[in-house]
């Protein structure tokens, strides 16, 4: 397994700008990495803290007045959003993504990196679940 994890996700105010959080599990480091159009970059290594959990949870892209809460889990507003979990509520960021296997995976594989828990809060949003 890769001990680096790199994740994406978009700004919501702007199509140019960019996230990418890397993640060095063995180091323990990360970086969120703001970018534009995918060449000017910038960011810091930071120690990571210390993780309670990775987090798993659906939400929507952007406030959608239109929306019903009852059509959350088929909504093509909805993704799936990664998160490190620290500080007993405090959150990094990592990854976000329309896919839920693809989010289901990275989740996975950093809970199983940082040798911690995984909690599934998007599978049923009114009833999370640890997976591990």
């Amino acid at each position: 397994m890769n001990s680096i994890i790199i994740g994406k996700r978009k700004s919501l105010t702007s199509w140019l700008r960019q996230f990418d959080t890397i993640v060095d599990m063995e180091k323990r480091i990360y970086k969120v990495q703001q970018g534009v159009l995918g060449i000017f970059k910038w960011g810091d290594f930071k120690p990571l803290p210390l993780v309670n959990y990775v987090l798993i949870f659906k939400t929507f892209y952007a406030k959608c007045e239109d929306c019903s809460m009852d059509e959350f889990d088929d909504n093509p507003n909805s993704y799936y959003q990664v998160s490190i979990v620290y500080n007993k509520n405090r959150r990094i960021i990592v990854h976000e993504s329309r896919r839920r296997s693809e989010a289901f995976n990275l989740a996975h594989d950093m809970a199983v990196g940082l040798k911690t828990h995984f909690r599934d809060s998007a599978t049923n949003r009114r009833k999370s679940r640890w997976v591990f």
